[in-house]
């Protein structure tokens, strides 16, 4: 029986029982033409004694299972998180579409209003100075000029003062004046 050559290295040699190497005059490496293992058919697993009655197929079936539903919650979660970052945007840029709607209507609704005779009128009223015929031009004094009279002079309580209103209602249910 001949064996191919195989380059192993010290670590992967620990488990063996018979090896045969030969130094390679050219490239210094070690080959080893033959590799005998031992194993164990009847190993156990290197798991504590309580644990082994739970490792049995249904339950790597089950832990396979378990496995396979998180990862697809993972990925539902993940692709409803994205969704709604895209409904977030699509409303925002539905937005700014109605807002971009409404500047273009108000701004078609100035254009009516600039081209109009009324406008026309109004400014040639004002910056001009233009009247229409038959009307006068007053022009009123600046508002600051005029002071408030009424805030330098308190109040005075008249002697033609209303009762009070306690007074109107005693008079209301009982028919009497009160003094």
């Amino acid at each position: 029986m001949s064996y191919a050559p195989i380059i192993c290295s010290q670590e992967n040699l620990q488990n063996t029982t018979s090896i045969t190497d030969l130094n390679l005059a050219e490239s210094g490496e070690k080959v080893y033409t033959s590799v005998e293992k031992t194993i164990n058919k009847n190993m156990k697993l290197p798991l504590p004694p309580h644990w082994r009655s739970y490792v049995t197929i249904q339950n790597g079936a089950l832990a396979l299972g378990l496995l396979i539903a998180i990862s697809w919650i993972w990925g539902t979660v993940g692709t409803l998180n994205r969704n709604f970052e895209l409904q977030q945007q699509v409303d925002q840029l539905d937005s700014q579409i109605e807002l971009s709607k409404l500047q273009n209507q108000n701004l078609s609704f100035q254009k009516n209003y600039y081209g109009s005779s009324e406008y026309l009128e109004l400014s040639a009223r004002e910056l001009l100075g233009k009247v229409a015929p038959g009307e006068r031009i007053v022009i009123l004094p600046d508002s600051s000029a005029i002071k408030d009279t009424s805030a330098a002079e308190p109040a005075r309580p008249s002697s033609t003062d209303k009762p009070s209103n306690f007074s109107q209602w005693m008079q209301f249910f009982f028919g009497k004046k009160q003094s």
